[in-house]
């Protein structure tokens, strides 16, 4: 026995040591790209090969501030892809518990995680939240490691341009541009990062032919863009809408009104205004505005000027989102789903039950208001017809506090049924899968719920990763590990054949006008028809966000 027994090792270390090595090899290889040789960060303890921070554009900086993308400039020399780059320009702090990185106009890269495998896997591509104005492909809850080794597939996260900078628009920028355009330089940046993959993926072990795009809220927002862009025709095969929309997009003239208004709080409204625009820093711009904001809530406080209420249509604006500007976006794409003018890929698409507690917590004490005060605010700010009609869909009865009627009601104008229309719109010309999730058993199921973003760290298995691991502790990542494991499954089946079912699995019915069936994403996983059809013909009726 001791013989055969040193025999038996010695014969797996001579089958099992040339695979290790070559999986070393594949992380030290160089790969090919159209710019220049890269090479990757290779963890021997890590079964992926990590890719970070490289760049798919040239740096928009100095004269191509507010201009589209370009292409990267060729390298002779090895780019170490070593470090991650920084964030885009935008205001506020990282997420909680989320250490800071630098912020920088150079800001186009992208990272990708491959398994320390060969073949030619499926992609999919991140596209990151944060209303268009925040966010980044560096925080590590959107890291794909887990998800390339478990699921062998390649995983990329993407940078893009946000707010002004990325999608500013102006009569001066519209005339410089030779298709006329303005206002759509963070869209074209995501445009530019999925050529760049179609032109590159496959040295990284990434089959171009099989790419599928996901994101969450402005991410979501993103895809469905990009599903209505002929600009990305052919550069992805599959996409996933999390809590977005499909018609979150303004006029170039609505576009124009905001950006004179932007050069005047700039301080460039009696100069020639974009030269003045792209000779300042961000900073310098970013100081004017905030001067500029100051000014004004004084003013409106002097006049005694009401502010508007969480739910009128003023609040439903941004001023940072894409244009229709006839090249990059023909119409809403909404309605270039409904006209079959849209890059007709199968979707997967859907929503969380309790989307808008997260952003309640922004403003104190709103959850212990008394049903009174809401009633009396629901008909002071809206039409009666509005306000009856959401107390007759969202009654308080129904509800812990009657606070949480109204954020309900919220979730469901601004997303949920945002998402019933995008899965109503595609059914009838392609496969769709539509899902609610509905899970809660983390520390705070009452303050969040199965809140806006909460179900991203089961897709990509970080649960123990900031910000999710101040919302699920040890114990009750545990609780939730059969739903990770199965929401892991739905998505990396859907992005490598388009049907997120499989073995083992809750079967998952196509989406279709007739049914309605959507997947509840809970313990136990629960198939039945959709409970938010009346609700969102309400909305369809009563939209406060349109633009």
């Amino acid at each position: 026995m001791k013989y055969s027994g040193i025999i038996f090792l010695g014969i797996l270390l001579v089958v099992v040591s040339p695979v290790i090595t070559q999986a070393q090899e594949l992380c030290d290889a160089q790969v090919l790209t159209a710019q220049g040789p890269v090479m990757a960060v290779n963890d021997e303890k890590s079964p992926v090969c990590v890719y970070k921070g490289i760049p798919y554009a040239a740096p928009p900086v100095g004269r191509l501030r507010f201009r589209p993308p370009q292409s990267p400039p060729k390298r002779n020399s090895v780019f170490k892809a070593d470090h991650y780059s920084a964030e885009c320009i935008q205001s506020g702090g990282p997420m909680p518990g989320v250490k800071a990185v630098p912020r920088s106009e150079d800001c186009l890269y992208l990272n990708i995680w491959r398994p320390k495998k060969s073949g030619a896997f499926p992609v999919m591509l991140w596209i990151h939240g944060g209303s268009l104005t925040s966010g980044s492909g560096v925080i590590p809850l959107y890291f794909g490691d887990r998800l390339a080794a478990e699921k062998e597939l390649v995983v990329v996260t993407i940078n893009y341009r946000l707010a002004w900078l990325g999608f500013l628009s102006h009569p001066d920028l519209s005339q410089e541009d030779p298709k006329g355009s303005s206002g759509n330089y963070g869209l074209l940046d995501q445009i530019e990062a999925l050529k760049w993959v179609r032109q590159n993926i496959a040295g990284f072990g990434g089959d171009p032919n099989n790419v599928t795009i996901f994101g969450e809220s402005a991410g979501g927002w993103s895809v469905c863009n990009l599903l209505g862009s002929p600009l990305a025709a052919g550069l992805f095969q599959k996409a996933i809408i999390e809590s977005g929309g499909c018609d979150v997009v303004t006029t170039l003239d609505k576009g124009y009104e905001k950006g004179q208004q932007f050069v005047k709080d700039a301080g460039c409204e009696f100069r020639d205004p974009i030269p003045c625009l792209r000779s300042k820093t961000p900073e310098e711009i970013q100081l004017a505005l905030d001067a500029s904001s100051r000014k004004a809530k004084e003013q409106a406080d002097k006049q005694g000027k009401k502010k508007s209420g969480p739910l009128s249509p003023e609040q439903a604006n941004f001023d940072w989102i894409p244009h229709i500007d006839h090249w990059v976006l023909n119409e809403t794409p909404i309605e270039a789903i409904r006209g079959q003018r849209f890059n007709q890929v199968p979707l997967l698409v859907g929503t969380n039950k309790d989307e808008f507690k997260l952003f309640s917590i922004a403003i104190p004490g709103v959850r212990s208001l008394p049903r009174y005060i809401i009633h009396k605010e629901l008909f002071s700010i809206l039409r009666g017809d509005t306000a009856a009609g959401i107390e007759k869909l969202y009654p308080y009865k129904n509800y812990r506090k009657p606070a949480d009627a109204v954020i309900d009601a919220l979730g469901d104008l601004g997303l949920g049924c945002k998402c019933f229309q995008a899965a109503e719109s595609v059914s009838g010309f392609q496969p769709v899968y539509y899902y609610r999730f509905d899970f809660t058993r983390h520390n705070f199921p009452h303050m969040l719920g199965a809140a806006h973003a909460v179900e991203i760290p089961f897709i990509f298995n970080t649960l123990d990763r900031a910000p999710a691991n101040l919302v699920a502790s040890e114990s009750k990542r545990k609780k939730a590990e059969p739903l990770v494991r199965d929401m892991m499954s739905y998505w990396t089946n859907f992005a490598k054949t388009g049907d997120p079912n499989g073995p083992s699995l809750t079967v998952w019915p196509k989406y279709n006008s007739t049914d309605k069936q959507r997947m509840y994403l809970n313990i136990p996983l629960k198939v039945q028809k959709t409970d938010n059809v009346e609700k969102c013909e309400f909305w369809a009726k009563h939209d406060l966000m349109k633009q």
